[in-house]
């Protein structure tokens, strides 16, 4: 990866990248003790930068992760775009990178290896790197992790429960039977289990109903509380989306002089811009409206369970690839917004307009 495509990654917001060094660094820097202490216990990974990068622009349905995880290790921590080396979580050797780096740097006294590999784990099939995914694995595991490797406000993390509350409700309801659902405060309890993951089993006659394996429910429902929550956070960013994709067709123009051999060279970069952007924006409607019309057809017109069976029998299929999708389509906005400060009715000069649509085509690339 060369400098620029370097910056342009690790510049991204916090759904594509994790810089644990640049925590670890602020939580020395303050001089108090932090709750829990380093992340890892293998020092040295506490001195990365963990990011996300697509392993399949396609959406292909038959590779197994369309997003990979990236360990990055600047050669100068104070200058990240400079250079460094990279390793993927999903390498085969990279138990033997741990150790290595257990060996030359050392371990903390407080945790286990079997620690750091959980942790790892969850960044590894987590397919975005959002606080509040990170926060909710670790629930789901009982990982303790100090406050400042979790950068999500208690109102941003009341926001996304009420919407996944709201979303549980009918689905508690239908495993319980109309005279147990009339019970409020049990049905309260039951959506706090599992919202907060400690206990999914009123799901169970639900999922049974839908042919879910027992066996394989908790990973079921986790993957539907994280694609719940890729639809509260797609709703919320409609409005700059469509902002962006207006921008594109009305205002990607240059308002210095050029050439008009260059002019349509825009124009025509613009053009793949807007369709690449409708690719990912596409893959991220059909899911989510898929979501909506199966889940509505079930539990608000009480029309049957087959489409909302169908739905879910690929629950993790659809978390991974959504959020795989959602990924590139933030980091796109985060752009736009760098560029143009989010004002949307500005218009570049030239020079400025080639270079954001160069960094979106990278990153849709």
């Amino acid at each position: 990866m060369d400098k620029r495509n370097l910056k342009l990654t690790l510049t991204s917001g916090s759904a594509k990248v994790f810089n644990c060094l640049d925590m670890t660094r602020t939580l020395h820097a303050a001089g108090t003790r932090s709750d829990h202490g380093p992340l890892f216990s293998v020092r040295a990974l506490n001195y990365g930068v963990y990011f996300k990068e697509p392993t399949d622009r396609g959406w292909n349905r038959d590779v197994d992760a369309p997003i990979d995880t990236l360990l990055y290790f600047p050669y100068n921590a104070d200058h990240l775009f400079e250079g460094g080396v990279s390793v993927s979580l999903n390498d085969p050797r990279f138990s033997d990178v741990m150790k290595e780096f257990s060996q030359a740097f050392g371990t903390s006294e407080h945790k286990a290896a079997d620690h750091d590999r959980a942790i790892l784990d969850i960044f590894r099939t987590t397919p975005s790197l959002d606080p509040y995914l990170l926060k909710s694995s670790f629930q789901r595991r009982g990982i303790p992790v100090s406050s400042g490797y979790l950068k999500i406000s208690h109102r941003e993390w009341e926001a996304i429960r009420d919407h996944v509350r709201r979303k549980l409700a009918p689905m508690i309801a239908f495993g319980l039977g109309r005279s147990a659902a009339a019970d409020k405060g049990r049905v309260a309890d039951l959506i706090e289990r599992i919202w907060d993951g400690s206990d999914v089993s009123s799901l169970f006659p639900l999922l049974e109903a839908l042919r879910i394996d027992p066996a394989e429910a908790a990973d079921v429902v986790f993957a539907w509380k994280g694609l719940t929550f890729f639809e509260f956070q797609y709703l919320g960013k409609v409005p700059r989306i469509r902002a962006a994709g207006h921008w594109l067709k009305h205002q990607a123009k240059p308002k210095d002089h050029v050439r008009s051999v260059e002019r349509l060279e825009i124009e025509r970069r613009c053009g793949e811009v807007r369709r690449m952007m409708h690719r990912n924006l596409s893959v991220v409607v059909q899911i989510l409206q898929t979501y909506k019309t199966s889940y509505d057809a079930l539990f608000v017109a009480h029309a049957g369970a087959g489409a909302f069976q169908e739905f879910m029998k690929d629950c993790r299929r659809h978390y991974v690839v959504l959020g795989a999708a959602l990924n590139g389509i933030d980091h796109c906005l985060e752009v736009f917004d760098r560029h143009l400060k989010r004002d949307y009715t500005t218009t570049l000069r030239a020079e400025e307009l080639i270079d954001l649509v160069e960094n979106l085509i990278e990153i849709l690339r």
